[in-house]
């Protein structure tokens, strides 16, 4: 059974207080000073990169809220110097967002509906670096002396990697190891709890974006896995994202489906073709939770999607775990934004 929720976090902020270990300045991210206020750190594409040695000004470009996620990690939201992407505001999905910081309202927007960078309103800024997740705006960039940082995160343990880099460039080690502990931590609590229940005894769970009939986002398959679920599309991924068809959902007979929005929940328990399906007979349909990003995708809020789907696939081991005060104290310890219980219930809810 899992403890509270209030107990394991104070027991994070505890051991954050325990001194670690500096990294070494070989280590990836941490950089070299040089005599001229400036440093060379080195991302995540093994680029050596000439930052300055404090930094006043971000942008992130491209997957801008999963980079904003974790610059509020890192506790730089007040640095990041741009909007936004119009794209992403216009849909209005984002209001936690400006609520973990609220000044980004007010900042300029660099990446039209298009999604382009618009290179001339970047130089105005003027931002000590860029961050991206995309090598060809890192190309663009470089032609234009932009300095800027490659992040990558493919595979699910691989944000260690990048918390350890952001810790480096911004001298916050300790926020970073605090991230990475919780992570470990989180994302290991369900399978403790299940580790006894043979495959057969797990339930199936199939996420999905039913308006194209695609199972995207590989990292869904780790996190239904580390929830102690069997993902049904593993086994048919061969990429990033896959298509199926009604005869495979059929097939598949998921005993819980976890969507990609809630306006999919109304037509997906509606459609009388689904009626033998297992998620559909026991009234197990989801809609993923939507915070400072997507919980489904790559997102600095990943162990909190881990530790809700543990939840609604086993309620009854998982029944005295308060889900909403996990959110609660995640975004109180990690983002330094407190919200409220109806807020946290509007997060799980992915209506935000």
């Amino acid at each position: 059974m899992m403890k509270e929720t209030s107990t394991v976090l104070k027991a994070f902020i505890v051991l954050s207080l325990i001194a670690l270990l500096a990294f070494t300045c070989g280590c990836t991210g941490q950089g070299q000073a040089t005599d001229s206020g400036t440093r060379v750190v080195t991302d995540m594409a093994g680029r050596e990169v000439v930052i300055p040695k404090n930094i006043d000004s971000i942008v992130t470009i491209g997957s801008v809220p999963v980079l904003n996620s974790f610059m509020f990690i890192m506790g730089k939201g007040d640095k990041i110097a741009n909007n936004l992407p119009d794209s992403f505001i216009k849909q209005g999905k984002w209001k936690y967002q400006y609520a973990i910081e609220p000044g980004l309202k007010n900042k300029p927007t660099i990446q039209p509906a298009g999604g382009e960078i618009n290179i001339e309103e970047l130089m105005k800024i003027n931002p000590d670096v860029v961050f991206t997740m995309e090598r060809g705006q890192v190309e663009t960039l470089e032609k234009n002396d932009i300095p800027v940082i490659y992040l990558s995160w493919t595979d699910a343990e691989d944000v260690k990697g990048l918390m350890r880099v952001l810790g480096g460039i911004f001298d916050e080690q300790e926020r970073a190891e605090r991230y990475v502990r919780y992570f470990d931590e989180a994302t290991a609590r369900p399978g403790k709890v299940v580790a006894s229940l043979p495959d057969d005894q797990r339930p199936k769970v199939l996420f999905c974006n039913y308006n194209s009939m695609s199972a995207g986002l590989k990292i869904s398959d780790w996190w239904i896995e580390k929830a102690g679920g069997i993902a049904v599309a593993k086994n048919k991924r061969v990429a990033e994202s896959m298509t199926f068809d009604l005869e495979q959902l059929l097939a598949w007979d998921p005993d819980v489906i976890i969507l990609f929005n809630p306006e999919q929940t109304a037509p997906v328990r509606n459609d009388t073709r689904l009626s033998g399906v297992s998620a559909i007979k026991n009234g197990n349909v989801y809609a993923a939770p939507m915070g400072a990003h997507y919980w489904c995708q790559r997102t600095s809020e990943t162990p909190l999607m881990v530790l809700w789907v543990a939840k609604i696939i086993y309620p009854e081991q998982f029944k005295d775990f308060d889900m909403e005060a996990e959110v609660i104290a995640f975004y109180k310890e990690f983002y330094n934004c407190d919200i409220t219980r109806e807020q946290a219930a509007e997060i799980l809810s992915g209506t935000a």
